[in-house]
């Protein structure tokens, strides 16, 4: 039988000697685990806060999307996702995120099996537990797998923070559920499915092409004023290749510490499309922001792209560079400045003076995160 709510109130009181930021969301099932974490004096030091997005359209809108199913280990691990990227505050404490959500007993029984998703995402990675429960129908079977669930959205958080649990309960109870662990489970490919963070909360599928679109590639690690302004004056979209060229790739959670950074602007996170020209093939008619700099580079023959060839399929595909003033060696450079220049695709972006000399690198040699 489940534990009684003191045992868990003690067994949730251990995330106190934790350093974490943890934020959950459930949707039915598991929703006592909020209970239990109140009950504990003094959880604001590590809970950021909880959602219970029972019905549908609560659910959607916690997401920003609409998902296929709202009982799957996908939609918990979104809204892991989701819960990470609310606790998460640049500085901060070590993020959790956890989601949970399932079929369990209700008023008459269900055709298929009582199954539950509890998913956590940290920064070292993803881990989802998929529980099925026996099937039941009726109000004490109803409260017995809502029991069961608290316990197991607990465990799962203790083990995500680090902690042993000291639960005998549901897992040792296979005649009342069977549990599944699954450790490292790669979020990506569910987080790539709406990898369009958009200024309303809502998450989109990418753009089919770049019509109307203003994209402002690069790794904003961390971002700046300068980009800040740009991206509001030309309302353009930031670009986050996560694999980029002679970088590691990005992990799930750097991506998302990343959209939280940009809050306010829409930025999109795509995959395998490391330069400039794999950027215009993906979103043709689209506008691009570089850097004088950037655009220098990209005129550059030593880099191994024949320059001709390249413009040429820029022309084709219908894009225009927007090309930004830096300060490059301790002088301003401007488009004005790069001979070979194409008037025809490029248009010169005045920056702020103030703006000029900012740089990520700087920032983080300096260890400062704005």
């Amino acid at each position: 039988m489940p534990e009684d709510s003191d045992t868990m109130t003690t067994e949730a009181a251990k995330l106190l000697d934790t350093d974490h930021r943890i934020y959950i969301v459930a949707s039915g099932a598991g929703a006592g685990i909020q209970k239990i974490l109140w009950d504990v004096p003094g959880i604001s030091k590590v809970l950021v806060g909880a959602e219970f997005p029972y019905a549908q359209e609560a659910s959607d809108r916690f997401l920003g999307f609409t998902p296929e199913s709202y009982s799957s280990k996908e939609t918990a691990v979104a809204m892991a996702l989701e819960a990470y990227l609310r606790a998460f505050q640049p500085g901060g404490a070590p993020p959790v995120g956890l989601g949970l959500t399932g079929s369990v007993a209700s008023t008459t029984a269900h055709r298929g099996n009582h199954r539950v998703y509890v998913a956590t995402v940290t920064d070292k990675g993803c881990n989802v537990l998929e529980a099925i429960l026996v099937k039941g129908s009726g109000d004490e079977a109803r409260k017995l797998d809502g029991d069961i669930c608290d316990q197991l959205g607990l465990t799962v958080l203790l083990t995500a923070c680090g902690l042993e649990s000291g639960s005998s309960g549901s897992r040792s109870n296979q005649d009342r559920v069977l549990v599944y662990d699954e450790a490292g489970f790669d979020p990506l490919p569910i987080l790539l499915q709406h990898p369009l963070f958009m200024t309303n909360g809502k998450r989109q599928k990418a753009p089919s092409n770049g019509n109307g679109l203003t994209l402002f590639p690069g790794a904003f690690n961390p971002p700046h004023l300068g980009h800040v302004w740009m991206a509001k004056e030309h309302r353009a979209t930031f670009h986050i290749t996560i694999n980029p060229p002679h970088k590691p790739p990005l992990t799930v959670a750097q991506m998302l510490q990343r959209a939280k950074l940009l809050e306010g602007f829409p930025v999109l996170f795509t995959k395998d499309d490391p330069l400039y020209l794999d950027k215009a093939r993906r979103f043709p008619g689209a506008k691009i922001l570089v850097g004088v700099d950037a655009m220098e580079r990209m005129l550059d023959p030593k880099w191994g792209v024949e320059i001709a060839p390249l413009l040429q399929e820029f022309r084709q595909l219908g894009i225009k560079l927007l090309v930004a003033d830096r300060e490059v060696d301790g002088k301003v450079q401007t488009l004005d400045d790069l001979k070979n220049a194409p008037p025809d695709l490029c248009v010169r972006i005045l920056r702020p003076a103030q703006h000029l000399g900012m740089s990520s690198t700087k920032i983080r040699e300096a260890a400062v995160v704005l």
